[in-house]
């Protein structure tokens, strides 16, 4: 065939960018090299930010560079040492023990590489004709959650989407579907509501305002002490909702919230959604969903013998886990539940979350032609054996997040994630009793059974007086609004005055700022610093690193206070 442009130039673009050959290893030449311009670029590799100097970026020209495209094609290595120098500076290192900036996970490097290759190919998990064989390793994801929750595997179906705002889409959307099958035509009736938590991730509420059911129709319910929604505050709800010519088309549920690890009672909203259904004679069942992107890590402890506790793991943390486990195994009572693996200890590259339908049968109440909805044609699914792009949400789809989750769980198996769960507790509680005995700050999350710890500045600091606990703390602070603005204020200042002080990623804090991650009785929000046990490297010795640099820099921060005020 007749080249239209000049042939020696596009043969010698083409040989370069698409090497035909299958196996070619073009992709992980540049993979590496582009490893080693970051090592070159970083002063120290194993820090928990990547620091580049950004002196270099005129040096060479890359601004220029990335300004504007080429006539003709760049040097693949001088793109990709252009972009490590230009992009690349200040992003967090997760694997670092000395990085607790939030719950992302530290990557698996079986897992990266199984993305990797996925998308070399760029491999669809459309069906079978996009996907080859590997819609089996999907198959084989859902396998492996119903044998961790204790059902048949021919009842489970889960689909990989991008992470647990999707999750929570999936749920609500089969909740409206289960009370109006025809919302897919007709749209949504303004009588629908759901029910959530007061914990929940504000994703709950992007999904029921992409949904159309509106933030206004979301109805939360109170929590306890302990965070866990109150019952009998849903079941108060609910029936007013009911008892008005509302529908509760869903609870949208607690399966190990980011600040304090709560995992909802499972049975007893099981027991709640039955006496409705019962009580009112409704013609539809509300949908159960947890949103267990963080808590399903605690299944893996299906099948561990607590009385042996053959992993010798401490008692004090092996309490917390039989707690949360006995808890979240509770979610095979649930309708569906979602997993992150790119959050906390799942060990992938983002995105990798998984939506799980403990009856996969009702995932059909989604499909687009069995409703109706449109028609596929496009995608060729009359020959393929499996064909999910019928009830996905997205239409592109890679397959490197299943074989990514496939890769991170059986490379790590269950006593890898068993013991990394158990380290993480075990940092967790150091981390807490030290902050308590050697800082300025109170621990504002003490009854989480979770690897995040929460920070806020004592009242000793402003009023002279010793706060001994968080519940004094609480008790202080409830009728105090002026000593909780101050408090929130000064956490605040401190924080962009650390962010300010290093300015280079050399020696930041670990940890991230929230601006409410409590509040109180009267609705108040309360701040404070977020530290997220993620790195499997975290010791004794990252953690009295940190605890040491907190309170160095809380001591500078003082004294250059006073030092302005003087002046």
């Amino acid at each position: 065939m007749k080249q239209i442009i000049n042939k020696n130039t596009f043969s010698n673009i083409i040989k370069k960018l698409f090497p035909k050959k299958i196996g070619s290893s073009e992709s992980a030449d540049l993979f590496t090299f582009g490893l080693g311009e970051i090592k070159k670029s970083c002063k120290k590799l194993d820090a928990p930010w990547v620091s580049i100097q950004p002196s270099s970026l005129e040096e060479i020209g890359i601004n220029e560079l990335f300004s504007k495209i080429p006539e003709n094609g760049i040097s693949p290595k001088r793109v990709i040492s252009g972009a490590v120098k230009k992009f690349f500076n200040g992003i967090p290192n997760w694997r670092s023990p000395e990085l607790q900036y939030n719950i992302c996970a530290p990557v698996n490097v079986t897992a990266q590489a199984l993305m990797s290759l996925a998308q070399e190919y760029n491999i669809h998990n459309i069906n079978n004709n996009f996907s080859g064989n590997c819609l089996l390793a999907e198959n084989l994801v859902s396998g492996i959650m119903a044998d961790l929750v204790g059902i048949e595997r021919k009842k489970v179906k889960a689909l990989f989407s991008f992470g647990g705002t999707a999750s929570n889409l999936y749920a609500m959307k089969l909740a409206i579907h289960k009370t109006l099958p025809s919302a897919g035509k007709t749209g949504i009736s303004s009588n629908i509501f759901m029910m959530i938590t007061s914990g929940a991730h504000f994703s709950h509420k992007t999904a029921a305002d992409w949904l159309g059911i509106g933030t206004d129709h979301l109805v939360v319910i109170e929590s306890d002490n302990e965070c866990r929604s109150i019952i009998k505050d849903a079941e108060t709800k609910a029936q007013k909702i009911i008892e008005n010519g509302g529908v509760i088309a869903g609870f949208l549920l607690n399966g190990g919230t980011l600040y304090d690890a709560a995992i909802d009672d499972i049975p007893g909203f099981i027991s709640l959604r039955e006496r409705l259904i019962q009580k009112y004679k409704l013609n539809y069942v509300p949908h159960i969903h947890l949103d267990s992107v963080i808590g399903w890590v605690w299944l893996m402890f299906n099948g561990y013998d607590f009385n042996k506790n053959p992993l010798k793991i401490p008692s004090e943390d092996l309490q917390k886990i039989q707690t949360q486990f006995n808890r979240v195994y509770q979610i095979r009572l649930a309708d569906s539940w979602g997993v992150d693996f790119h959050k906390a200890l799942g060990g992938c590259p983002t995105p990798c979350g998984l939506f799980v339908s403990n009856n996969g049968n009702e995932l059909l109440l989604l499909s687009k032609s069995r409703r109706g909805v449109c028609d596929t044609h496009q995608l060729g699914g009359d020959w393929s054996i499996d064909d999910p792009s019928d009830i996905t949400l997205e239409t592109s789809r890679s397959a490197g997040p299943a074989l990514a989750a496939i890769g991170s769980m059986l490379t790590m198996g269950m006593n890898g994630f068993r013991s990394f769960i158990a380290n993480q507790l075990l940092a967790t509680r150091i981390f807490r009793n030290k902050i308590s005995k050697e800082t300025a700050f109170l621990v504002g999350n003490p009854n989480s059974l979770g690897f995040n710890v929460m920070l806020v500045i004592s009242p000793e600091y402003i009023l002279g007086t010793q706060i001994q606990n968080w519940e004094s703390f609480i008790s202080l602070i409830e009728n105090n609004e002026d000593l909780l603005n101050n408090l929130n204020n000064e956490l605040k200042i401190f924080y962009n005055w650390c962010l300010k002080e290093e300015d280079n990623y050399t020696n930041l804090l670990g940890c991230s700022f929230s601006r409410s991650f409590i509040q109180t009785k009267s609705g108040k929000n309360i701040s404070g610093l977020k530290y997220c046990m993620v790195s499997p490297h975290t010791d004794i010795k990252a953690i009295e690193k940190e605890v040491k640099k907190l309170n160095e820099r809380f001591e500078k921060f003082q004294k250059s206070k006073l030092n302005e005020e003087k002046n």
